[in-house]
């Protein structure tokens, strides 16, 4: 009973993103921030970094940037984690660069280059999709209910 009322809770809370006057760019953008911040390995400061972002920002939704930091959570993080390491694995092969004395640096090292560049990689790809998926959703959802978005005034050029 409980799960059935914060489920509902949660579906409005996304509702209201798309319902805000607002662009679809800028839900679109809060979204691939937040998913930029949480699958970067960031454990404990993603929600650091997206406050940050949010108080620095005023063209990205703040609704939809915790939206993503929050939909990729502790639950997806292994599996993406996993896939960065294997990613970073196909690109670097199984020879090693540097050879240390102590096989423990050694293991630190391929360990961190392969799960790092691989994490990047689909960091930047994941954050890519999913801000054009979140934009056609948010132009879909206010076309569908004509709701008006926020019109952005173009500069009127520099003085």
């Amino acid at each position: 009973m409980v799960f059935g009322r914060w489920k509902e809770k949660l579906k409005n809370y996304a509702l209201d993103i798309f319902t805000e006057k607002t662009t679809p760019h800028s839900i679109a953008l809060g979204f691939a921030i937040g998913t930029l911040i949480s699958i970067l390995p960031t454990p404990g400061f993603n929600l650091l970094l997206a406050l940050l972002v949010s108080i620095i920002s005023k063209k990205v939704n703040r609704v939809s940037l915790f939206i993503g930091v929050l939909f990729w959570n502790p639950l997806t993080s292994p599996v993406i984690y996993y896939l960065s390491y294997k990613l970073g694995d196909l690109i670097f092969g199984a020879t090693p660069i540097i050879m240390y004395d102590i096989s423990f640096m050694e293991q630190v090292y391929q360990f961190t280059r392969r799960f790092l560049v691989g994490n990047i990689i689909i960091a930047v790809a994941f954050t890519i999709i999913s801000y054009f998926l979140v934009r056609w959703g948010a132009t879909e959802y206010q076309e569908k209910n004509r709701l008006p978005s926020k019109q952005i005034q173009p500069s009127e050029g520099r003085k």
